[in-house]
């Protein structure tokens, strides 16, 4: 066995450097997955109207498919990472290897599902007849493909069990970059291949994360000695099945609270006219981009959580949990002075309009205060998910939307109009982010003690 990379090597050593090098490469994986529908947007709007409006359409399926692969992905992160810090050698090995069976059948499931409603689901997102035509090329590739989208997603959380977290970064930016030359020569034609259009797009994405998906196969089999040939029975399988899902399942759904939580705030901005709803949107794509550093943290932080906990070093988790979140909050200063200083230039490189780009940078300056404590929570979130308690993160989440982002939001606006509703988003990150450390700290703390009695 590959001791080295099949390891609790996360259990030991320097927890600062270790965290800096799991969460550094995840800035280049989240980068890489924003690549994939920059670079089919960028050619296939080159098509026309109708065909860009119709990939755009595409765009929602994807994002639902992408939640539920990402709970079961954390649900086998927790599990595998768990094992390794237990240093239980035939989980390890069991758990990856039914992580992937289990994906395969919700692939297949998906794909017939899929394959059987696409009319009637894209008639209710809005596709008119004249896009439907381009919506059915996409789609007959894509979710017959939907193996090669989703096995290596779970490929990489596997990979990022054992604390590699740049392997997996490495094949996202290879397969984009893969995507980004294949499709060219698939939607307009080059040498002896045919032009396809928007057809080209979707065979150029199955691919190019095909390749993705051999490559992830090949690491996690011959390099990381993560998968046996040995089939352990249906019962055995079910049961490891169970176990992910009993994860993945409430991560996947509080994933989802945060979408639908933004389309209620978006809903609340719109009685405030056109140009403040385009003002959000350019805001939340800016504060998306700063906020790909906590992004990256948490995610790196996840598979030293887990090892730890499979390892019972719980003063190893305390203490990357309390450097964590003074990361956060560091990055969230500076990037609140970066937003308050520079919200408006920075707006002004995705509108013409200066009064939207002053409606942009009025939520940079009022939300970017509380983007420090928004990072602790999503530090919390995750690390809760990890350790094996998705309803806790299930309801930090709900509580942050429902509770205090909504609520606050809309009286905000009520007293204050649009500068109040984006307080009240503020106000909602900063209770959220305290909640989620006094809640985080509790039921680590709950847990150690059982080990100890145990």
């Amino acid at each position: 066995m590959n001791t080295k990379t099949n390891s609790a090597v996360l259990t030991s050593g320097p927890i600062g450097k270790t965290l800096v090098a799991l969460s550094a490469p995840m800035l280049l994986a989240i980068v890489s997955m924003m690549g994939f529908n920059l670079v089919d947007t960028f050619f296939v709007a080159k098509l026309g109207t109708l065909p860009l409006a119709a990939l755009t359409l595409t765009f929602p399926v994807g994002m639902v498919v992408a939640t539920f692969t990402l709970g079961l992905g954390v649900g086998a992160m927790a599990i595998i990472s768990q094992s390794i810090g237990a240093k239980d050698q035939s989980s390890i090995r069991r758990y990856s290897t039914d992580a992937l069976s289990l994906t395969l059948l919700c692939g297949l499931a998906i794909t017939l599902v899929g394959m059987a409603t696409i009319e009637p689901l894209f008639a209710v997102l809005g596709a008119t007849q004249e896009m439907m035509p381009y919506i059915k090329q996409y789609m007959y590739i894509f979710y017959p493909g939907m193996a090669f989208y989703i096995v290596p997603m779970i490929g990489n959380n596997i990979m990022r069990a054992t604390g590699d977290t740049l392997t997996p970064s490495l094949l996202m930016i290879g397969g984009m970059a893969l995507n980004a030359a294949l499709d060219p020569v698939f939607i307009f034609g080059v040498g002896p291949v045919g032009g396809y259009g928007i057809a080209g797009a979707a065979i150029a994405s199955v691919l190019s994360r095909g390749i993705m998906l051999v490559a992830s196969l090949y690491v996690l089999y011959f390099r990381q000695k993560m998968l046996t040939k040995l089939w352990p029975g249906f019962s055995e399988a079910v049961t490891s099945w169970k176990a992910i899902l009993s994860i993945g399942l409430p991560v996947a759904i509080s994933n989802a609270v945060i979408p639908v939580a933004l389309g209620i705030l978006t809903r609340l901005v719109i009685k405030f006219g056109p140009q403040q709803v385009a003002g959000f949107c350019v805001a939340s794509r800016i504060e998306g981009l700063g906020f790909t550093f906590m992004i990256a943290l948490s995610t790196g932080l996840s598979p030293f959580i887990g090892q730890n906990f499979g390892a019972k070093q719980f003063d190893r988790i305390h203490r990357g949990l309390a450097l964590s979140k003074g990361f956060s909050l560091g990055v969230g200063i500076v990037l609140f002075f970066l937003f308050f200083l520079f919200g408006q230039n920075a707006s002004e490189l995705f509108t013409k309009s200066t009064l939207v780009a002053a409606s942009s940078a009025l939520y940079l300056a009022v939300v970017g205060v509380s983007l420090g404590l928004r990072g602790v929570h999503q530090i919390i979130w995750t690390s809760l998910n990890v350790i094996g308690r998705p309803y806790d993160s299930l309801g930090l989440e709900l509580f942050l939307a429902f509770i205090l982002w909504i609520p606050f939001a809309f009286f905000g606006s009520m007293f204050a109009g649009i500068t109040g509703l984006y307080a009240g988003i503020a106000l909602g990150n900063c209770i959220a982010g305290a909640v989620a450390i006094f809640w985080g700290d509790r039921v680590i703390s709950v847990l150690q003690k059982k080990q100890i009695t145990s």
